[in-house]
């Protein structure tokens, strides 16, 4: 059974946290001094737009307040019960608290604003960048161990990819708040078009101490008897033919066409896989004199885009296939294939777009449980 966690590190000159914490029975809650205040390093890098006046700081006094609870599917009312019991043990107290796993630093005057009600994926985790020169940029992920899941790291080139890589992660995140599921070693996911695998960063061996792959600040601040650590996984793409690959450049790229193209036209949609079907009428080859339209789709692996070729004299024999199949014969299509239902496309003979957007219905973008995780 998954434990959703949530621990802080408060500091301060005078006052204390109170200990009467109003949370639910379920919910363990932990509340202790540190007898040496524990202060962040120079190299103990944290998120946010407070991380640098905090760390100009520094206080005679610090706590760790921590709750957790085990929890089957869902995390349901956890961490706004958390967020009324913090804001009930703060209350009066002035200084600065740290979200652990998280990394994340904030004063707690400012907690009934910072912490929400009801927070978002987005909300409990932070995404670091590491530029790495030519081999590009490494992401990883703090604060998926709120959720009992495994914290993610993944590498890919272009700075242009950055929010994309960042949207990717809170897809992920939000995926595993609403599903209560976990994903682990071994399994693999659909992001849009393409689909990406997880790997354990000890690989498939059992792990001897999960903690070892947390920041050195995390591991100083919470005893491992609190939290043992939830361990990291590798990221990778896994293409329709061929061995996984260390590298997410490809699929964060076609997500980032398909999401400008979306927001060109001001509509929202959601990609289909690669391997979904569509209809076929004549030799596709490329995008020009090509007439193109999405329904809805009428089966699981149907993904509604019917595709008409007009040149002149070309069959009309009728078929289905795969995107994947498609895509190889005209790459140009992929970027508008997250285009909703409703959506008509036709290019002319010298591939001159028109696009008949009156009859699109809006959908939101989103991991869902057709496209969620396979083992």
């Amino acid at each position: 059974m998954p434990t959703l966690r949530r621990y802080f590190a408060i500091y301060t000159n005078e006052g204390k946290p109170s200990d009467a914490v109003a949370a639910s029975p379920e919910t363990h809650v932990f509340l202790g001094e540190m007898g040496e205040v524990l202060h962040p390093a120079s190299s103990d890098e944290l998120f946010g737009p407070y991380a640098s006046k905090f760390m100009q700081q520094k206080f005679k006094r610090g706590y760790l307040l921590g709750f957790s609870r085990d929890v089957k599917g869902p995390s349901s009312s956890f961490f706004s019960d958390v967020r009324t019991a913090f804001l009930a043990a703060t209350k009066g107290v002035e200084g600065y608290a740290i979200d652990v796993l998280r990394l994340w630093p904030f004063p707690l005057e400012l907690a009934g604003e910072l912490l929400p009600d009801e927070p978002l994926a987005e909300d409990l985790f932070s995404v670091g960048f590491t530029e790495m020169g030519e081999h590009g940029y490494r992401a990883e992920t703090f604060g998926l161990a709120h959720l009992s899941q495994r914290e993610v790291s993944f590498e890919f080139h272009g700075k242009e990819l950055i929010e994309e890589a960042a949207l990717m992660t809170a897809h992920l995140a939000d995926w595993v708040l609403e599903h209560g599921k976990r994903v682990d070693h071994g399994q693999s996911m659909a992001f849009g078009f393409d689909r990406i695998g997880f790997l354990a960063a000890e690989g498939g061996s059992p792990p001897e101490a999960l903690r070892g792959w947390h920041p050195p600040l995390i591991q100083r601040l919470l005893p491992e008897a609190l939290f043992p650590g939830v361990g990291a996984l590798e990221v990778l793409t896994h293409p329709p033919d061929g061995a996984p690959v260390q590298d997410l450049t490809v699929p964060l790229q076609r997500a980032l066409d398909q999401r400008l193209m979306l927001e060109e036209l001001d509509v929202t949609g959601d990609s289909p896989h690669a391997s979904n079907t569509a209809h076929l009428r004549g030799v596709v080859s490329g995008l020009r004199s090509l007439l193109a339209w999405r329904d809805e789709p009428t089966a699981s692996k149907d993904s509604g885009w019917t595709f008409v070729s007009k040149v002149r004299g070309d069959s009309i024999d009728e078929g289905v296939t795969t995107l994947s199949e498609i895509i190889h014969r005209a790459p140009g299509i992929l970027r508008y294939l997250a285009l909703p239902p409703g959506m008509r496309l036709e290019w002319d003979e010298q591939g001159v777009l028109q696009v008949d957007a009156s009859k699109a219905k809006l959908d939101e973008t989103d991991f869902d449980e057709d496209s969620g995780v396979n083992g």
